[in-house]
């Protein structure tokens, strides 16, 4: 089984000069990229750069997203489940599971569909957790110069960065 590497990144609030530097940095290394939303639409500018990787890419749509009337938003969607290497995953913003309140909801979704792994974003902190064998895992904001990757392979491994010198 070859592990999947997934490049988190959520919260980017219009930052695309952080995020162009986040890919500059790791797109190389990855498998796949996730934008968790509040604005997913931040990432249209790299959309080619990523394909011609020939990386994956996946975006869900936060409650900010809602708010930026852009004609595409809703086609995004709100919540995408996934496998990978026999893991299931759940990808969210976070809102409509009031993230920023607890995990209470969230582990409700997740005991649900059987997601091992849950991405989520909205609180801007970056958060990695274990709980019944879900692994909850927010990469922070990339706004604050803050993303995260996760690798799926026989085990599962994460880990947050900071940019050196965000603004």
């Amino acid at each position: 089984m070859q592990a999947k590497k997934i490049l988190v990144l959520s919260d980017s609030h219009g930052h695309l000069g952080f995020i162009a530097d986040i890919l500059r940095i790791e797109l190389d290394n990855v498998d796949i990229v996730a934008h968790l939303g509040d604005t997913w639409f931040d990432m249209k500018p790299f959309v080619r750069q990523i394909k011609e990787k020939q990386k994956e890419i996946i975006m869900v749509r936060g409650n900010i997203d809602e708010l930026r009337g852009d004609p595409t938003t809703p086609f995004i969607p709100e919540v995408e489940n996934l496998e990978i290497n026999g893991k299931k995953l759940m990808l969210t913003h976070g809102h409509l599971f009031e993230a920023h309140n607890s995990l209470e909801k969230l582990k409700f979704a997740a005991f649900s569909n059987g997601s091992k792994i849950v991405l989520f974003g909205h609180t801007h902190q970056p958060l990695a957790k274990e709980i019944n064998g879900i692994l909850f895992f927010n990469p922070g904001a990339v706004r604050d110069g803050i993303y995260g990757i996760v690798v799926i392979g026989e085990t599962i491994s994460y880990k947050h960065f900071r940019l050196k010198n965000p603004l």
